[in-house]
């Protein structure tokens, strides 16, 4: 039973991780609008040359020309993220390069070493101006006092640190999720965040319009007069496909890596196999007993069956709770959360169901075989 325990809590622990992992990276993909109101436009280029040139993409001119078609109701650069959970900017100074996860908030409440907090009118205002993490100050200006009040360029707009706060996150690493630096949250969405991806134009039509037809309009308008009809064709686009084949892939993945860990259970099957033969050998007498009072062989080899499956049943249910809550624990310390789902709990049963038949039914069946004479001897 132990085995079965250790496998299913194993294979569950593995397949909510995966889905927990899966959710959100699904999450941070899908930026496409799931009525089918939009559609989409990108560039099928002739090769990979002008598909890497600095000002390949849909201009803000191809964009303009969409937009003057009818039958278009509103036309914008597709964003393919609705979300940020841990927005990251780099600083530069010098030959340094830092990447480091940055909060953009209304005001802080942070122990502050040199400076002052951020406050709303900061947000409110759009200023430029920042609160760097005491370990940030020290690596790209040395101290915090030289960090105090310096002006720096980042993507473009020049922002003034204005506060020098506590360390409480650690070192600067790819494995901190803190934030190191903190901005007003207006100047943050206004300046540094997340950028349109002129690579794919979204496209809404009016309601009364024949979407199709109309996306014929746009493309033959693109094509014949777009900025970059000699670099490519202009397509009908669909993230929705590309975002369902991820899935797909990161279901896969789940899956064989489960299957690997499932390869513990057909031990633990065995090891139960071995416990139910043990059984009937120890128990001849009650089936001497019981084959004397008029039961016959069926009713011998289903009672054998069924505590097989009660055993690996049992099994399952602590095995499912157990992996779940390794789950929960190791999302503690995973950017994604875990959450209990129907598939976990078939997968629980359904195994231990199957164990519990497949293994049990050699044994029952040599306990069905006993003959009440040959017992007696």
């Amino acid at each position: 039973m132990f085995g079965i325990i250790i496998g299913i809590a194993a294979v569950i622990t593995i397949v909510a991780l995966g889905n927990g992992f899966k959710r959100n990276i699904l999450a941070d993909s899908t930026g496409t609008d799931q009525t089918g109101q939009t559609k989409y436009i990108n560039i099928k280029y002739n090769d990979f040359e002008n598909m890497v040139k600095e000002d390949s993409g849909i201009s803000q001119t191809d964009k303009n020309m969409a937009a003057n078609i009818p039958e278009v109701k509103e036309v914008s650069y597709y964003k393919a993220s609705k979300k940020d959970s841990n927005p990251t900017v780099d600083f530069y100074d010098k030959n340094t390069k830092l990447n480091m996860v940055v909060e953009p908030t209304k005001e802080t409440s942070l122990t502050m070493l040199a400076g002052r907090q951020l406050t709303p009118a900061d947000s409110d205002g759009l200023n430029k101006v920042v609160v760097l993490d005491e370990v940030v100050a020290k690596q790209l200006f040395g101290s915090k006092e030289n960090a105090l009040n310096k002006a720096f360029d980042l993507k473009g707009q020049v922002f003034t640190i204005v506060g020098i706060a506590e360390n409480t996150s650690g070192e600067i690493s790819p494995q901190n999720y803190d934030p190191l630096a903190f901005f007003p949250k207006k100047t943050y969405t206004r300046y540094l965040g997340s950028k349109e991806d002129h690579s794919v134009l979204a496209i809404k039509f009016n309601p009364q319009a024949d979407q199709h037809v109309a996306m014929d309009k746009v493309l033959k308008q693109l094509n014949v007069n777009g900025e970059s009809r000699l670099q490519g064709e202009y397509q009908d686009y669909d993230p929705s496909a590309e975002i369902k084949q991820l899935g797909s892939m990161l279901d896969q993945m789940t899956f064989f890596i489960g299957a690997v860990a499932a390869i513990s259970l057909f031990i633990a099957g065995v090891g139960v196999m071995n416990m139910m033969y043990i059984s009937v050998s120890e128990r001849t007498r009650e089936i001497g007993i019981r084959r004397a009072l008029g039961a016959n062989a069926r009713s011998i080899k289903r009672q054998f069956l069924f505590e097989g499956i009660v055993l690996t049943l049992s099994g399952g249910v602590i095995g499912y709770v157990l992996g779940i809550l390794i789950a929960f624990g190791a999302s503690l310390a995973l950017p994604f959360s875990v959450r209990p789902d129907l598939m976990t709990v078939l997968i629980s049963i359904g195994t231990s169901v199957i164990i519990g038949v497949g293994f049990s039914y050699l044994p029952a069946s040599a306990a069905a075989k006993k003959e009440l004479i040959d017992i007696l001897k």
